[in-house]
């Protein structure tokens, strides 16, 4: 009897429950989940972590003075290290900047090599979309921007979420699954199933 239950609780969800229709942009750190009760895209895995930790150290220059992060150069806002115009080609920053964050005229060093990553390059963050289609299937989609490595930017890369070789690989992240599924899974691992 209880299986029959299960069964037609998974008919429901597949075929009668309210489908999720059209984009939801989950961020970076969330997940979607369809909700077949409402027919509502809902978020989840989006757990705060607690207050931030201390932050990293700061980058250094060959002199061992502080660079000052982000600047501007030439028009462009840069997070690293950079090489732009580097006559020694060597990785440099700023070391003061005017109120509008622009590189001062002659305030900017070479880089220590011995600085940690981040001051030469930037990861990049995933933006995941969820969408579903007319014919009742969901993409996962993903933009990854904002890498650059020695203050240049690297291109947006787009792509599907269940690609393992991209840098967004999260093949869980619009999650599709009907809730009332939790019941059946349960049941058939209770002991009552195999009694």
């Amino acid at each position: 009897m209880k299986l029959l239950l299960c069964l037609v609780i998974n008919l429901f969800c597949l075929t009668l429950g309210k489908r999720c229709r059209g984009r939801v942009r989950v961020g970076s750190s969330c997940r979607a989940r369809c909700d077949y009760r409402t027919g509502k895209w809902a978020k989840g895995g989006c757990g705060w972590a607690g207050p931030p930790g201390p932050g990293p150290p700061p980058c250094l220059t060959v002199t061992s003075k502080e660079c000052v992060l982000p600047f501007k150069y030439e028009g462009a806002l840069i997070d690293t290290c950079t090489v732009q115009n580097s006559v020694n080609k060597k990785p440099w920053c700023a070391t003061a900047v005017n109120d509008n964050g622009e590189v001062l005229d002659g305030q900017w060093e070479d880089c220590s090599p011995n600085n940690e990553e981040y001051c030469n390059q930037t990861r990049g963050e995933c933006e995941y979309t969820c969408e579903s289609l007319q014919d009742r299937n969901t993409t996962c989609s993903f933009e990854f921007t904002g890498e650059s490595k020695l203050g240049m930017k690297k291109p947006a890369q787009y792509g599907t979420c269940d690609d393992e070789s991209g840098p967004c690989y999260q093949p869980h992240s619009c999650n599709v699954e009907c809730k009332k599924l939790d019941f059946c899974e349960n049941f058939l691992r209770s002991e009552l199933f195999f009694s």
